[in-house]
């Protein structure tokens, strides 16, 4: 295993782990932060997968309460 070539692999920062997968795999995606040209920006989501039919893309399902002033109250609502 000394003689195959060297995959190339970062640590995108954020307190994420570098999956084993993309250290040790045989893929190729440039659109992969941990093994291409694409840098993370803008704010991280968390949330619950609601499909991965998609190529590369996912369906993620935030829940949040929006406070009404007028009860005095939060309601329950989401974001697909």
């Amino acid at each position: 295993s000394s003689k195959r070539s060297m995959r190339y692999w970062r640590n995108v920062g954020l307190s994420f782990a570098t999956p084993k997968e993309a250290k040790e795999g045989n893929y190729v995606d440039k659109k992969c932060p941990f093994t291409g040209n694409v840098s993370i920006r803008g704010k991280i989501l968390k949330g619950m997968v609601i499909s991965t039919k998609m190529k590369r893309t996912i369906i993620i399902r935030r829940n949040y309460l929006h406070y009404i002033k007028k009860f005095n109250r939060f309601e329950k609502r989401h974001s697909n």
